[in-house]
């Protein structure tokens, strides 16, 4: 396997302690030709000085404003492109990395040519070190004629079922890696979502021109989950998820998934809400 120059984009907001844990497990990898680019958006905990003094090969590079998930990291892969990068890992803060993350991932790469996106295995953060960890995405699926984006293997624990190199329906931005050939193809993340689905979106119009979305199991990270909107089920999240999906499928779905989209999304969120009635504090 070639060994091509990776630029990891970690992106911060407030979160000083979690980016700190990540560079770690960062620094920790089996892989000879990488660089750290600490993306802060204008937090105020000093996130930038903390990694500059923890991780001097590390660079930070401090926005003036808050430009979200997809601006902030569009400046990380600008800087990045710039300066050669042949991949771009997008990873959240809130995660800790294995030290075959980068090794495993670019495997999937060398047997899937085509491939413009790669995803590895995420786990739940609280699982760590049980002999079966919980899985959080083990490949997207999106069906837009339910109005479903959803991660596969939710919630299962691992017990090997997912363990082929293979094509997904989308890559998740907590950890996805991105050829240099994709994005100048493509173009950047899209800044109109806000929060949320501008990985689905990226993903989709990767596959529109052309590249493989591709899941790679040997690869895998730790998540904390939603650590800057409140945690996995926050009225926060729910709200931004639902926003940013209405106009991932306005502009993806077909005029005839919108005769069904309507009775799944309804029963999905009647779902939801009952379990959580009837189970408070229960994981639907």
């Amino acid at each position: 396997m070639n060994k091509p120059r990776v630029y990891i984009i970690v992106l911060n907001y407030k979160r000083r302690d979690d980016t700190l844990e990540c560079l770690g497990s960062l620094f920790r990898m089996d892989y000879p030709n990488y660089k750290v680019l600490v993306v802060d958006n204008a937090s105020s905990d000093g996130t930038a000085d903390a990694v500059r003094e923890a991780y001097p090969d590390a660079e930070a590079l401090e926005n003036e404003t808050n430009l979200m998930y997809a601006g902030g990291n569009n400046e990380g892969i600008k800087l990045a492109l710039a300066r050669g990068a042949e991949w771009i890992l997008l990873l959240n803060n809130d995660t800790v990395v294995d030290s075959r993350l980068l090794p495993e991932m670019l495997k999937a790469a060398d047997m899937r040519p085509d491939a413009g996106v790669i995803g590895p295995t995420i786990y739940y953060y609280s699982s760590k070190g049980r002999a079966r960890e919980t899985i959080w995405y083990a490949g997207g699926i999106v069906k837009l004629w339910m109005g479903l984006t959803a991660h596969r293997g939710i919630r299962e624990e691992d017990t090997g079922r997912y363990g082929r190199i293979e094509e997904t329906d989308y890559v998740t931005g907590c950890a996805m890696l991105i050829s240099r050939a994709c994005f100048e193809k493509v173009g950047l993340l899209d800044t109109s979502y806000g929060m949320y689905a501008e990985d689905v979106d990226f993903s989709l119009r990767a596959r529109r021109a052309g590249f493989g979305l591709v899941f790679a199991p040997g690869g895998r990270v730790w998540h904390k989950i939603s650590m800057s909107t409140g945690g996995e089920f926050s009225l926060r999240k729910i709200r931004l998820k639902i926003k940013s999906n209405l106009r991932l499928f306005a502009r993806f779905a077909k005029p005839w998934h919108w005769l069904t989209m309507p009775f799944f999304v309804t029963a999905r969120g009647a779902t939801f809400f009952t379990r959580k009635l009837l189970i408070p504090g229960k994981r639907p």
